[in-house]
């Protein structure tokens, strides 16, 4: 049986898309599946997924948008220096290049501004607006940030600064006293969609200021909604499809430049801009200045691009190695603390980049589904800051709020924080939030959950459904890339593949279907050519040397059936085990811990998995352990020193005629008449032994000082009778039954003899 990690929920899709819609928007049977899963049944929504059509509304909808165009060109008019506050993010920095380049399109006198995330934090920062004031500067207007800056902007009015500011973040209880503040979710004015990422407000204050934009702005906000995760659906679909539609058709020359550092030459998706360009755009604010990737977003020059995209590929790289390193450290150090029954993880080591720690902690969460916090210790402030991560059931937010004694500052969401503690604080705050943790969801259930689109057939699996599926394109956030359920797929091949072998690669019911499984490469210990299981993923079609086949990205197996592994071949290694698996082993062995049994005693049925390390001595044992045994992994190892199955019993007549040439000699000399004999009998020497054993145990013979000689007795004794004979028999019968049958018939034996209620 192998666990899945997921709860597999099917959605509720009790509203089905009439036959005539799908025929007007000429729906495979899949598309209708997806669509209706994820709510999209009447013609008007299911219109705004197909469409290309604009779904863009008017930016003079937005709060405050009149006042602050009118205030921007009078800071034109009156050639008043303007600085455009960004981000250290990819959505601040395309927010940063599309106002900054509208702004000089109108011949402003611009400069823009990205704060350090190290030495100033997100959002608006006092002396970086001081520093702008004494730059002259007389307007400030904030991109995907602001709407938190109340006590910086209240300065920069002090100094007699005006600040406009967009942003889509989150407002608090009150609003800050800017000028004039852009945001979808004002809650005095009411924009048809709420959603917009920091670079879509961009976009829509630059759509104010000219009568016509170009291209690259709204390229540059595909980017930032794609990268910033918001809401796939009304407008940011619309600017998502018609960017990729743009870039697609002339891509800017920054693009270009990093794609060509990630060797990538293929047509642009959702999935190129949300794996290779968003990563390389943010990964430059998380090592250092990302003034940097607003300078490689705004060049026009091919080689200046080219310059740029390379030491950006360098912060990627580096920011990959440090991610890379931290996460090895904070994996064995959740592994100790797992042991100790922690299930919130707080993971703290001083000299861990605080830009990268978001990263690894979502890597930490992905592997051991428990809420983690990853904190940098910094002797040199006195502080452990860090980022949190958590599970769809637990909300971090709440966690930390119920913490505040013992944390100077944080701030987040459901799924995410920051925040920063005293050192001294840090025991504290571990064990109080697994204090919380236990005292809170003791009864509940933390397995995580992913939902299933559709259940789906073998024979669904063509190259035109899976391909009706890109229609539906972009996917992300409120609309996800679909995943599919098959059931009771038979493996036909199986192994790890990759550099490391640390991926999984399946292939399904006689090859028409392959399955790939990232970072899963030590299942392919576990599972056997023949198994059945059951697996969710993401569709693809699969193109090699010309030829298309149907490929299933899997997100997650089980098999309800228990598994029979064989591992009797001693260049196969077992896999690293957890600590609920038991082992069988000889009873000439000294037990080395408590989860090592003797065939024949009774084994808790708490144990998971069960390794048969040893052979048993008789059938009869490993019968009565399998009688009991209740895992739901059995591995057949029966390693042995040395096997007798093929020399087989001697027969009667050698017996005899071993006995007869003992008693002729008189006395025989083992070290000096035993090759001789072997020849005379024309056996081997460790069968020779054997006779001899058996002859010694029945006590036919004696033996002194290496002198063999015909014992003194009248008690007539058959050869059948010895222990040492009948310990071979079972030897035999052992060898044959558990090392030298075919694997399929051996599971079957291990099977019939495990049928018990369990």
């Amino acid at each position: 049986m192998i666990q899945s990690k997921y709860q597999w929920l099917a959605k509720d899709n009790n509203n089905k898309i009439e036959s005539s819609l799908i025929k007007e928007f000429n729906l495979t049977p899949m598309m209708s599946q997806v669509l209706e899963s994820k709510g999209f049944t009447s013609r008007e929504t299911i219109e705004a997924i197909l469409s290309s059509s604009d779904i863009s509304h008017s930016p003079e909808a937005l709060s405050d948008m009149t006042r602050a165009t009118e205030r921007i060109h009078k800071a034109i008019q009156k050639q008043e220096s303007i600085l455009v506050y960004g981000d250290y993010d990819a959505d601040g920095v395309t927010s940063t290049s599309i106002l900054v380049d509208a702004l000089e399109q109108l011949d402003a006198h611009v400069n823009w501004y990205i704060p350090n995330r190290f030495s100033e934090g997100y959002g608006p920062s006092e002396g970086a607006f001081r520093n702008a004031y004494d730059e002259g500067v007389q307007l400030i207007i904030t991109v995907d940030n602001g709407i938190q800056g109340h006590n910086e902007i209240d300065i920069a009015n002090e100094l007699g600064m005006d600040v406009i500011v967009t942003d889509h973040h989150e407002i608090g209880d009150t609003l800050p006293n800017a000028y004039a503040i852009i945001h979808p979710m004002h809650p005095n004015f009411d924009y048809p969609f709420q959603y917009l990422c920091g670079a879509g407000v961009a976009l829509k204050l630059a759509q104010n200021l000219l009568k016509e934009i170009p291209s690259e702005y709204w390229i540059f906000a595909m980017i930032g909604t794609i990268a910033d995760l918001v809401s796939m659906t009304d407008e940011n679909r619309y600017i998502v499809k018609k960017g990729l539609s743009l870039i697609n058709e002339k891509t800017p020359v920054s693009i270009q430049a990093l794609l060509k550092q990630a060797s990538f030459d293929e047509v642009i998706t959702e999935e190129t801009i949300g794996f290779l360009i968003g990563p390389r755009l943010n990964a430059v604010g998380r090592l250092e200045d990302a003034g940097l990737a607003v300078e490689l977003l705004r060049t026009k020059e091919k080689d200046e691009a080219l310059f740029l995209a390379e030491q950006v590929e360098y912060f990627n790289n580096e920011r990959k190695n440090i991610v890379q390193a931290i996460t090895e450290e904070a994996m064995t150090m959740a592994k100790t603390y797992i042991e100790k029954n922690h299930q919130f993880l707080v993971l703290a080591k001083e000299d861990w980049h605080e830009g990268v720690l978001g990263i690894v902690a979502s890597r930490i969460v992905e592997t051991f589904n428990l809420p983690t916090m990853i904190l940098n210790i910094d002797h040199t402030q006195s502080h452990a800051k860090g980022s949190a991560r958590s599970i769809a059931q637990i909300s971090m937010y709440q966690a930390l709020n119920n913490q505040t004694h013992c944390i100077e500052k944080f701030g987040g969401h459901h799924m995410a924080a920051g925040l920063t503690l005293s050192i001294e604080n840090v025991d504290a705050l571990r064990n109080g939030l697994n204090e919380w943790m236990k005292a809170s969801y003791h009864s509940k259930d933390l397995k995580p959950v992913r939902h299933v689109d559709a259940v789906l057939d073998i024979t669904d699996m063509t190259i035109d459904n899976i391909q009706s599926i890109e229609r539906l394109r972009p996917f992300g956030s409120d609309f996800e890339k679909p995943t599919f359920r098959l059931n009771d797929l038979s493996i036909n091949q199986v192994k790890s593949i990759g550099q490391k072998k640390n991926h999984l690669k399946l292939v399904f019911n006689e090859q028409s279907l392959q399955g790939l499984y990232w970072n899963n490469g030590t299942l392919a210990q576990e599972l056997m050519v023949d198994q059945n299981v059951d697996l969710i993923g993401e569709l693809q079609v699969n193109e090699w040397n010309g030829y298309q086949s149907p490929q299933i990205i899997m997100t997650d197996i089980q098999s309800k059936d228990r598994q029979i592994l064989d591992y009797r071949n001693k260049n196969k290694k077992l896999p690293q085990f957890d600590r609920n698996v038991s082992y069988l082993i000889h009873p000439s062995e000294d037990k080395q811990n408590e989860h090592e049994y003797y065939y024949g005693e009774p084994i808790p049925n708490s144990y998971e998995k069960c390794v048969l390390r040893d052979l048993p001595l008789t059938i009869e044992d490993i019968q009565t352990s399998l009688k009991q045994l209740n895992a739901s992994q059995v591995y057949l190892v029966f390693q042995h020193q040395y096997s007798v199955y093929f020399d087989g019993m001697p027969k009667p007549e050698l017996f005899k005629k071993c006995y007869k040439a003992l008693y002729q000699k008189g006395q025989t000399n083992l070290v000096e008449d035993g090759v001789k004999l072997s020849r005379y009998l024309d056996i081997k020497p460790n069968i020779l032994k054997f006779i001899l054993k058996v002859f010694l145990d029945l006590e036919l013979i004696v033996q002194k000082d290496g002198l063999i000689s015909i014992a003194a007795t009248t008690e007539k004794r058959t050869i059948e009778s010895s222990r040492i004979y009948q310990a071979r028999l079972h030897r035999i019968e052992v060898e044959k039954t558990l090392l030298y049958q075919n694997f399929s018939m051996i599971k079957s034996w291990v099977e019939d003899q495990m049928v018990h209620e369990n």
